[in-house]
């Protein structure tokens, strides 16, 4: 059984890992690096200040953690979760958020970047991302590899807001001595706190979000950074889904060769739906999306996706669902041809203790973290994806 009062689904098999967060542990995150090997990183407390830790998978079980700074102004939020990433070199990069106080009551938040060169024993002065210093929200940032001694942030900046009402979807690059560069803005216009998504092929950068428009439409979009350069973000499907506010839910990305599966929640004519569209060609066109989960009398999506794509060209998807008095972690596998297996549950417990899954595919399995603001420390459990 899972910790808890999480419990374990028989079809695909999923079993629990230890971990080594501390109790009263927060907001994981995970990367895989280019072995394929799963990082997770998550933040603990630390006598009366706050720890961003990470450890990695060695097939077996987690290593031993290392540390990446402490400080009382980590901003632990499982939905913009901290992150570190291996680059090809062998350094590593670290990106988190820190709460920013300003006059009187008003609060916001810094992104900051750090590397290591020693295997996380030492890191240099973290660096905050982004030109501007305004106390305002620069938060829901996703990081991928995209070199041999670079990985490339994403965010959503409110830089904008007092004067247009509008956040932006940014890009930075950071190399293995934490040194920034190549501030870009990718769209001038998303929605305020949904989560972001990216990913990277040698040649092709993706980064997903929920993009916005003046009719208050919020459907999800895809940007492709080619040749160093952004393209024009384009529509994944029209759901035309209007609503007067962030639904704070954003999309998720699986890729595997030129294959990209995109994974997101909409309320759509009123009804709650989990959709998946696949790509063949890294992003450029979309099959139409499948319908994994829709609102029912008994049951509710309510998003907080993560996906995976194997080697066969199937897919694990992850959300959450409402079903009764309490909220779990369902999974579903979509065949490569486009079948549905049957939904197998990962935890139960409640929104807020369950959080923003995250899922990175190692091998033939799938490892899945979560954890929120009540209930559960970090949790960790492996799917054994491929043997359904």
């Amino acid at each position: 059984m899972l910790s808890g009062n999480a419990r374990v689904s028989t079809s695909p098999t999923v079993r629990e890992i230890p971990n080594p967060a501390s109790h009263g542990s927060l907001a994981p995150g995970l990367s895989v690096t280019e072995a394929s090997t799963p990082i997770l990183s998550w933040i603990e407390p630390s006598g009366t200040s706050k720890a961003l830790k990470f450890a990695a998978w060695n097939g077996q079980s987690w290593a031993k953690p290392g540390t990446v700074l402490v400080n009382g102004e980590l901003e632990a939020d499982s939905a913009s979760p901290p992150t570190v990433v291996k680059l090809p070199s062998g350094a590593l990069v670290a990106v988190w958020s820190q709460v920013i106080k300003g006059k009187g009551k008003e609060e916001g938040n810094f992104l900051f970047a750090a590397a290591s060169t020693t295997g996380g024993k030492s890191w240099s002065v973290p660096a905050r991302i982004h030109s501007d210093t305004s106390v305002s929200e620069h938060s829901f940032d996703s990081v991928a590899v995209t070199g041999h001694d670079q990985a490339t942030i994403v965010w959503l900046d409110s830089r904008d807001y007092q004067a247009k009402h509008h956040y932006r979807l940014m890009s930075v690059l950071v190399d293995s001595n934490g040194a920034l560069r190549d501030e870009v803005t990718i769209d001038e216009d998303t929605c305020t706190c949904c989560p972001t998504a990216f990913a990277s092929t040698p040649t092709t950068a993706l980064a997903a979000y929920r993009g916005h428009s003046p009719q208050e439409i919020r459907d999800i979009k895809i940007a492709r950074r080619i040749g160093g350069k952004w393209q024009v973000p384009s529509t994944v499907h029209d759901d035309l889904w209007k609503i007067n506010g962030c639904p704070v839910n954003g999309p998720a990305l699986g890729i595997n060769g030129n294959n990209l599966g995109v994974l997101w929640f909409t309320g759509a004519n009123d009804k709650a739906e989990i959709r998946f569209a696949i790509s063949h060609d890294l992003g450029s066109t979309f099959r139409s999306p499948l319908t994994l989960d829709i609102q029912q009398e008994e049951s509710r999506p309510v998003g907080h996706v993560a996906i995976a794509l194997l080697d066969d060209g199937s897919a694990v998807c992850i959300w959450l669902q409402h079903k009764g008095d309490s909220t779990r972690i369902l999974g579903r596998k979509i065949a490569a041809n486009g079948q549905l297996g049957k939904e197998f549950i990962i935890a139960t417990g409640t929104e807020r203790g369950l959080g923003y899954p995250r899922m990175q595919r190692t091998g033939k399995t799938v490892i899945v973290s979560w954890s929120g603001k009540t209930g559960l420390d970090v949790k960790t459990a492996i799917i054994e994806a491929a043997n359904d």
